[in-house]
């Protein structure tokens, strides 16, 4: 685990379960740096309140936040099944989109073309989530017997390189991250290709606050935190010091 040491001005340490996701959430040398650990670093040192990491798998994550193990739930795409177990305040607009290694297949624009492709298999990761089209996707991917579930975004391109599945369904900068960071597959940089699927939309991404293990004043007190870094663009600073404009520009929009 990794802390802050500043003076609380919650009533106690915040317990936040981060999973690794390429420049958004990164550890390097048992630290945890990138966008979202800068994030809370800022707001820790300016506003009073402790965060204690961790790390863990993305489903783990949701699991646990879910289950009031953790108190806050970032980075995470707004969905109304999530509205269930906390608040949740927008901090960037992000889009999921289809990536290969070849770009000179021909270019899918909608999701009936993707499920129209036969022979090629998707990789995602197990507990990311883009709202009901993805899900709706997945679904009929999985129903033909083309989806492959990976536990990170590494391995995600890992199934790729290996020619395991011919796509990957998420955002650009995650994977662009991994990728970038790994010298296993550092080497997929300059081949990425990407795709947007129409019916994937813009969606809300920032953080959740716990209904279960937040009290209401914490609550309440790290909502105005958060909506005052998305006011001030802070996020989308950090975003443009770790990621070159191209990349945010196809799947990252700021508040």
């Amino acid at each position: 685990m990794f802390a802050q040491d500043v003076v609380a001005r919650c009533s106690r340490p915040v317990n936040v379960a981060f999973s690794l996701s390429g420049f958004q959430v990164a550890l390097k040398d048992q630290v945890l740096v990138g966008v979202y650990p800068d994030v809370l670093k800022r707001i820790s040192s300016k506003d009073g309140c402790e965060f204690v990491f961790s790390v863990v798998p993305r489903a783990r994550q949701e699991l646990m936040f879910k289950n009031g193990q953790t108190d806050l739930m970032i980075p995470a795409i707004r969905t109304t099944r999530r509205d269930d177990s906390g608040i949740f305040v927008r901090l960037v607009y992000s889009r999921a989109t289809l990536i290969s290694i070849h770009s000179d297949w021909p270019a899918i624009s909608d999701s009936q073309e993707l499920l129209n492709a036969k022979s090629m298999r998707v990789v995602v990761v197990r507990g990311y989530d883009y709202g009901d089209e993805y899900v709706r996707i997945l679904q009929e991917l999985k129903k033909q017997n083309r989806l492959v579930y990976e536990a990170d975004p590494v391995s995600a391109a890992r199934t790729l390189k290996s020619g395991a599945a011919q796509y990957a369904l998420m955002l650009p900068c995650i994977l662009f991250g991994e990728i970038k960071n790994d010298p296993r597959v550092s080497d997929l940089v300059s081949k990425l290709h990407y795709d947007t699927i129409s019916e994937i939309p813009w969606m809300e991404s920032g953080v959740y606050l716990s209904h279960r293990s937040l009290n209401n004043e914490d609550r309440n007190y790290l909502k105005a935190l958060f909506e005052n870094t998305a006011n001030s663009a802070l996020v989308w600073k950090y975003f443009q010091n770790y990621y070159d404009p191209e990349v945010l520009n196809l799947g990252l929009r700021p508040y």
